[in-house]
């Protein structure tokens, strides 16, 4: 069974308003959002599956991580295959899995994370200077195509198999210069480590990727190089390189997976073929995202 129709059979309650609503719907909102399970962007209704730390007080400031899932998926869904609300709860961190039209990302996406961050402000105490996001595949191009037009919001961004497209990458202007870290498996076949070209659409290598917001975030130098060690006989390993010296600490971060494929870390999937590595997980994504905040990077 493939990955769409695991997603079509599955009882996901949580996607039933988003594919009734039609991606050209325009018509004025007639219900009012409900927090816990739904928003309102560009005049659409959109659902999210919403996770709250143990001990929440909604009083008390909290950070929040807004997670974009990949094509085609749901925030339900996105969540078990990650495994990545429970470090992000440990860590104190309210979690925010919205859901895709049709199971997909689009255009009229272009105000969905600070609309998401409104409605969540509404509702809770956020702390607004440790506010995160990540994205998976097409999710985390959505999340690029976000930071390029409201870095100013987020503390830090994590990308995970996903670089730049031709368009991100000719257009992105950071309002200003965000910590990033990037998550991309040497395997990944949907996003290749050295690039790609289909039709009139082109995805960056993962060198391209770093070389671009290196740049937008002043970034000089070279990277620190540094060999995990391989704990697990997994058939993968893991290095990372690092570009500190950037405008506002804005650091620039890869976590390379030898052998990796179109995966999230240690995550349960499914996912398409490729190798999960085990050698890193969510843990490592979390702790990227605590050591930042905003205006103090």
């Amino acid at each position: 069974m493939t990955l769409l129709q695991t997603l079509r059979s599955a009882t996901l309650t949580i996607a039933l308003t988003t594919i009734a609503i039609g991606c050209n719907d325009t018509s004025e909102p007639e219900d009012e959002s409900v927090f816990g399970e739904s928003f309102y962007t560009a005049n659409r209704l959109r659902t999210y599956v919403l996770r709250l730390p143990t001990g929440h007080n909604a009083s008390q400031p909290t950070p929040l991580l807004i997670a974009f899932h990949g094509n085609p998926d749901t925030g339900e869904f996105f969540e078990q295959r990650t495994g990545l609300t429970e470090p992000a709860s440990d860590a104190g961190f309210i979690i925010v899995y919205p859901d895709g039209l049709e199971y997909t990302w689009g255009p009229w996406d272009w105000n969905i994370a600070s609309d998401l961050i409104a409605h969540m402000a509404e509702n809770v105490a956020i702390d607004s200077s440790r506010i995160y996001i990540t994205g998976y595949s097409a999710g985390g191009t959505r999340m690029q195509i976000i930071i390029c037009d409201h870095s100013d919001l987020f503390a830090a961004a994590v990308s995970v198999g996903a670089t730049l497209e031709r368009a991100t990458y000719s257009t992105c202007d950071l309002p200003q210069p965000i910590p990033i870290l990037f998550v991309h498996g040497t395997e990944d076949t949907a996003f290749p480590w050295d690039g790609a070209v289909s039709g009139s659409r082109e995805r960056y290598s993962v060198a391209g990727t770093l070389l671009r917001f290196g740049m937008m975030n002043g970034c000089v130098g070279d990277p620190v190089v540094d060999t995990l060690p391989d704990l697990v006989d997994d058939s993968t390993w893991v290095w990372t390189e690092r570009w500190t010296d950037c405008d506002a600490n804005a650091e620039v971060m890869l976590y390379g997976i030898s052998g990796g494929g179109h995966t999230w870390p240690s995550g349960p999937g499914p996912f398409p073929p490729g190798r999960i590595t085990q050698e890193i997980s969510s843990d490592e994504i979390i702790e990227f995202f605590q050591g930042h905040t905003l205006g103090v990077n």
